[in-house]
């Protein structure tokens, strides 16, 4: 009986479909070019399952410079982002490589390594580089994993944006980083983020993996005591 429940629970437990954390839902940025003079840019990934017209749905991209909490620049996206391709939106008078890759572009002024970027649905924030309100001084992060002279490229175990414009920003944590004038990556991006069992997931399996071993343990203990009935162990009297 007892062997039956543990069975029940080990498989019924590892059926429960897993379900995947990170999996796209909305776009997010998956790349950043702070490069020399103009060569900025910044590349947009749509993995939801679904073209997204971004007029339609009026998708935007607001820079907030030197740590305000007032956009000093927006620019509504127009286009069309088919699923599983990217979005670059490009200075205008950046390097060629930059441009060649380009679906829309803006002569405004353009973000340095301590200006927070944000991309929004309307006027929900959807992703984040930065932090809104804040000024780093130069740049957050260090070294290559930095938003300042250098090219940031989203990790491809990464499928969400960071929504929340307050919460410190950590490019190493989320980020490749790259040296200055680094262009090579734009125009494509790869996530391989579906298969991380969310939390909840995570502890069924911990449930199912602790049942098997009560499973196992109880098969041992079973077969030992039968063997002890059907074998029992003889005493030896001494003769005199």
């Amino acid at each position: 009986m007892i062997s039956t429940l543990l069975r029940l629970l080990a498989i019924g437990s590892l059926s429960i479909p897993l379900a995947a954390h990170g999996t796209p839902t909305e776009l997010f940025f998956s790349e950043y070019v702070e490069g020399s003079s103009n060569n900025k840019a910044l590349e947009i990934f749509n993995g939801t399952g679904s073209a997204i017209d971004l007029a339609a749905s009026a998708y935007n991209v607001q820079m907030f410079f030197n740590g305000s909490t007032i956009a000093s620049v927006s620019i509504n996206l127009t286009g069309t982002i088919a699923d599983g391709d990217v979005f670059v939106l490009a200075h205008a008078s950046a390097d060629a490589a930059i441009l060649g890759h380009a679906d829309q572009t803006s002569s405004v002024g353009w973000y340095n390594g301590d200006d927070a970027i944000v991309l929004r649905n309307g006027t929900t924030f959807i992703d984040v580089i930065g932090q809104v309100g804040i000024d780093p001084g130069t740049e957050w992060g260090s070294g290559l994993a930095s938003t300042a002279d250098n090219t940031l490229r989203r990790m491809a175990a990464v499928g969400v944006g960071d929504a929340d414009g307050s919460d410190a920003f950590a490019p190493g944590l989320e980020w490749d980083g790259f040296v200055n004038n680094t262009f090579a990556g734009l125009g494509s991006h790869h996530i391989t983020s579906t298969g991380i069992p969310e939390p909840a997931t995570f502890a069924l399996l911990l449930l199912a993996f602790a049942a098997m071993l009560l499973q196992t343990c109880y098969a041992r203990l079973s077969s030992q005591y039968a063997a002890s009935i059907l074998w029992p162990s003889r005493s030896h009297t001494k003769q005199p």
